[in-house]
């Protein structure tokens, strides 16, 4: 069903059995992902973790990280042990500077990701910027390795379900592919509870709720449809919530018609972190001009201070 589609992904295509045979050398296998970990990240960890499990029953095998105490109901990441050599995969982190881990602990070093490989590392990438998620690439994965999915069970289904729905929206952003429904009508062939995930992932405290005011009061457009909000340590505190839980409202502005890009400028300890997003308007080229990155329609990028923001207010401006 999938082959069609797996063709038209090189990096797949050309080294899955290479990875494959890499695991089966290990006795030992870490998955890492990105700091401040979101559905997708989760879901291809722990859901790769799964599969792999399925495989080599016999492995060790550990997703390490700090946990996201609002995505705990995908599952708990693992103690951190000491192991000689292992083998290191590290999913969905665009750049070395992002993945949440060490990795100078692992002998040799596996990169899975889908988004624009501008930082490759480690020994073996597979990267492939045209599937929604990591957790669909995983799911691709699974299937070269097992033909027609022997090694998906529930808890990998769930999972990796999760990370779809969450790196698409609901499969309400462009990334939605026809390919991304049919692994997703596959996935949902297996037994888990979907609509609860769903409801769970997207479940509010009443501190998030009333914080939704605040950004609903505090936004700044140009002519052009630049919108922009700036969420000082103070608000933070102010409505108890940390900046991983205040970013995750960024697609609040999609709702606005006039709206073609938005971001939330989030200050933090030592620098400003900014969620990028855009209707139709490429906006990644601006993200790297100014020292960040990510996907054609959803980039981030770090700043300095406020005077950087409004340089980044004009470049995207400019675009419009």
């Amino acid at each position: 069903m999938f082959t069609e589609y797996i063709n038209g992904f090189p990096t797949l295509k050309s080294n899955h059995k290479t990875l494959l045979n890499m695991i089966n050398e290990y006795d030992e296998i870490i998955i890492l992902r990105h700091v401040r970990p979101d559905p997708d990240a989760i879901g291809a960890q722990l859901g790769l973790k799964a599969i792999l499990k399925s495989i080599f029953p016999n492995k060790k095998v550990t997703a390490l990280g700090e946990t996201e105490p609002s995505l705990a109901f995908l599952g708990e990441m693992d103690t951190a042990t000491s192991v000689e050599k292992p083998l290191l995969i590290v999913v969905d982190t665009a750049g070395v500077d992002r993945i949440d881990g060490d990795l100078s602990l692992g002998d040799k070093v596996v990169k899975i990701d889908h988004h624009p490989n501008h930082d490759p590392f480690g020994d073996l990438n597979i990267v492939e910027p045209g599937v929604s998620s990591t957790s669909e690439l995983i799911f691709l994965l699974s299937f070269v390795w097992g033909f027609d999915n022997d090694y998906i069970n529930d808890v990998s289904a769930r999972l990796l379900f999760a990370g779809i729905v969450g790196d698409t929206g609901r499969f309400l952003f462009d990334n939605t592919s026809s390919m991304t429904h049919k692994v997703a009508s596959e996935l949902k062939k297996f037994n888990f509870d979907a609509t609860k995930d769903m409801s769970d992932m997207n479940r509010q405290s009443i501190r998030q709720f009333k914080f939704k005011g605040y950004l609903i009061d505090n936004f700044e457009m140009t002519e052009k449809g630049v919108l922009s909000v700036w969420v000082p340590k103070s608000i933070l505190e102010e409505y108890d919530i940390n900046s991983n839980e205040a970013s995750m409202h960024v697609n609040l502005y999609r709702e606005i018609e006039e709206a073609a890009i938005w971001f939330m400028a989030v200050e933090e300890e030592d620098e400003i972190r900014v969620r990028l997003r855009s209707r139709k308007t490429v906006i990644n080229d601006v993200a790297e001009r100014f020292g960040g990155g990510g996907h054609p329609l959803a980039s981030g990028v770090s700043v300095a201070s406020r005077e950087e923001l409004d340089a980044l207010i004009k470049a995207l401006d400019s675009k419009l």
